[in-house]
């Protein structure tokens, strides 16, 4: 029974960590991609996110893309198991917003 419920509290502890990390990564996309947003205040709002929950443990965030911005965050979940290590990482995309004028008809 103890097994079971620190494999159970295992498996929320890695589904908590995947979330903050996908959250951190549409927060830094969103800066990222807007009209007058660059790389690395898109990297500065997802370090800064993931680094606020403690559940997600040494995150690191990647900016990268031109047209298609891509940013992807890694961390590691808490272990309740000594020596295991689980990695987690979510990545996001989504175009650089740009205005553009209607051409002739």
């Amino acid at each position: 029974m103890g097994l079971l419920f620190l494999a159970l509290a295992q498996a929320v502890m890695v589904s908590v960590a995947r979330d903050v990390a996908q959250a951190a990564a549409e927060e830094g996309l969103r800066v990222a991609r807007a009209r007058q947003g660059t790389f690395s205040g898109g990297r500065a709002v997802a370090a800064s996110f993931a680094r606020r929950e403690p559940v997600l443990q040494t995150p690191a965030v990647t900016v990268s893309g031109t047209n298609t911005i891509v940013v992807r965050v890694t961390g590691h979940a808490p272990s309740l198991l000594p020596g295991v290590d689980i990695t987690v990482s979510r990545t996001v995309r989504g175009a650089r917003e740009r205005f553009t004028t209607p051409g002739p008809a």
